[in-house]
């Protein structure tokens, strides 16, 4: 977008809308400290137990986002069929539109993908198989994370939060009306047909099957990963974090086998 107001006219119609609602809101933010300016869209998280799994750890992340995204997010990104999916999808999609969207994550999967080196040629792509719902304890786990989000929808503070969005096609299918409980065998087939990633792929370099605890590649000289790949097992939430220590702990380990003194250790 241009700075200069003046060079406006020379956009089009639709990018002149988008920058005066864009000037809209900052202005808004700017005022009162409110408005969608002011969201971080991930504007709440929760960590619990499913039931499910290891008494000791959480096993399921909620995301609280307060708008629907898009038409481009949830056509594009989850392969929605938007247009069957709602009575008017750009009503129903509409990001400033009184929506929220609550993101259901399974965080302590059982299934494992795989990443297959193709051939010997470096820029052909790996063949990526990420096997989601491999073991079926996954299944459950994400019905619970559904029901849990459903549950949060029905309870929240304000009132008029409405019903969710189900699948007209696959609720036609399950018998489901909307106000009934839906049946496990309903969110499994909507977890089926529209689980998508969040991006926390990690564990295909583990430590002590593919690098060493000093994160060296095994058999490769002069080589270290230092990122989620090394990981033994997925953290019980988002990778960044972890990430950040990986990469701190390598640099420390670097420097020390190459007598460089650093300022600061982790720890």
């Amino acid at each position: 977008m241009p700075t200069d107001p003046a060079e406006d006219a020379n956009l089009p119609d639709e990018l002149k809308a988008l920058k005066a609602e864009s000037e809209r809101q900052l202005a808004e933010y700017l005022e009162s400290g409110s408005g969608y300016a002011s969201s971080s869209l991930y504007d709440a998280g929760l960590w619990c137990q499913s039931g499910l799994g290891d008494e000791h750890s959480h096993d399921i992340q909620i995301g609280f986002v307060p708008t629907a995204f898009g038409e481009d997010f949830f056509g594009g990104l989850c392969n929605l069929d938007v247009a069957n999916q709602y009575e008017d999808h750009n009503v129903a999609l509409d990001p400033m539109a009184p929506r929220v969207t609550f993101v259901a994550n399974p965080v302590l999967q059982r299934s494992e993908g795989e990443i297959t080196i193709r051939s010997a040629d470096p820029h052909e792509h790996p063949q990526i198989d990420l096997n989601y719902y491999g073991d079926p304890h996954d299944l459950k786990q994400m019905v619970a994370a559904m029901r849990l989000c459903l549950k949060l929808a029905q309870n929240w503070p304000e009132p008029g939060i409405g019903e969710w969005f189900a699948p007209p096609d696959l609720a036609k299918k399950h018998g489901y009306r909307p106000g009934e409980e839906p049946s496990d065998a309903f969110l499994e087939n909507v977890a089926l047909h529209y689980t998508n990633t969040i991006y926390h792929q990690c564990c295909t370099c583990r430590i002590g099957d593919v690098v060493d605890p000093r994160l060296r590649v095994l058999g490769v000289d002069g080589l270290r990963v230092a990122d989620a790949s090394v990981m033994p097992d997925h953290v019980s939430a988002n990778t960044n974090a972890a990430c950040i220590m990986i990469g701190e702990k390598a640099a420390e380990m670097i420097a020390s086998d190459n007598g460089v003194r650093l300022a600061n250790f982790v720890g």
